[in-house]
């Protein structure tokens, strides 16, 4: 389940921040799996990736065979947005699930999402500080891309 809720800078927090160290990979990040927060200032397309307990769950609910059809679409249309991502020049960064993620807005919010078993194995979300972050629809990643950042 995700909540998003946002919350005003001046408020305290309850979240422990730590700082986030990535792995740069060509134009891909990694996060580290010890960072609890995650936070987000700039715009980013941010790949949720499953833990490897989602992934056993999934594989036990649906069967082993039928899982492994879903992982090569999963995977189709994660390559297909990460090009649109790149050729457009927009970091992407990937994030195991089971974190926090904080989107820090121009206006002084926050929007924080809480990632944790989700229907969705593998989720994007679109950020701009300008506008409030963006679950999209993988499949037809080349207008959300468009829609969101017009």
């Amino acid at each position: 389940m995700v909540n998003n809720k946002e919350e005003n800078l001046n408020t305290e927090t309850t979240i422990l921040e730590k700082k986030v160290e990535n792995k740069k990979i060509g134009n891909t990040e990694t996060s580290k799996d010890k960072i609890d927060t995650i936070v987000i200032k700039n715009q980013t397309a941010i790949i949720i990736e499953p833990t490897d307990k989602q992934i056993e769950k999934r594989k036990k609910a649906v069967g082993e065979e039928d899982f492994y059809i879903g992982v090569d679409d999963y995977m189709f249309y994660l390559n297909e947005s990460t090009e649109t991502f790149r050729k457009n020049k927009l970091k992407v960064l990937n994030i195991k699930s089971g974190k926090i993620i904080k989107f820090e807005m121009e206006t002084g919010n926050n929007a924080i999402l809480e990632l944790n078993d989700e229907d969705e194995l593998w989720q994007i979300y679109l950020f701009d500080p300008k506008l409030k972050p963006k679950k999209i629809d993988m499949t037809d990643s080349e207008n959300e891309y468009k829609n969101y950042f017009k």
